[in-house]
């Protein structure tokens, strides 16, 4: 009998392991806010921003589609092939608050040529 708890025993270990990623992996993820920007002054959009690193802004176009996006805090926070693009969008007490989006044509606008792209960060 002790012949057959061997094998188990020196798999114990590694499934120890294996339980603990994948509980580690179903905890809670952080949720991304979704802010409606004609609803919000432009500091609190961009202290939200600058808190959290990225957030989806929401507004109404003047034609009545809703428009929304991901924006963040710094052009670092951009994917690949993604960059770092300055933005304006309406907010509660101004019609152009200044953020940064990641835009993933921008460098289609580039004719293929290597272009070094400047750090944008948002400021307090």
């Amino acid at each position: 009998m002790t012949t057959t708890l061997k094998p188990i025993r020196k798999m114990l270990p590694t499934a120890v392991v294996i339980a603990a990623t994948l509980a580690a992996a179903a905890g809670p993820a952080h949720a991304i806010s979704r802010i409606e920007t004609t609803k919000t002054d432009c500091s609190a959009i961009r202290a939200t921003l600058i808190r959290e690193g990225a957030a989806i802004l929401r507004y109404t176009s003047k034609r009545g589609l809703p428009i929304y996006d991901r924006y963040v805090s710094s052009s670092l926070m951009c994917e690949s092939p993604s960059v770092g693009v300055w933005a304006r969008v309406p907010a509660r007490d101004t019609n152009s608050c200044r953020v940064i989006r990641c835009d993933p044509h921008a460098l289609d606008e580039d004719d293929g040529l290597i272009n070094f792209r400047p750090l944008l960060r948002l400021k307090p």
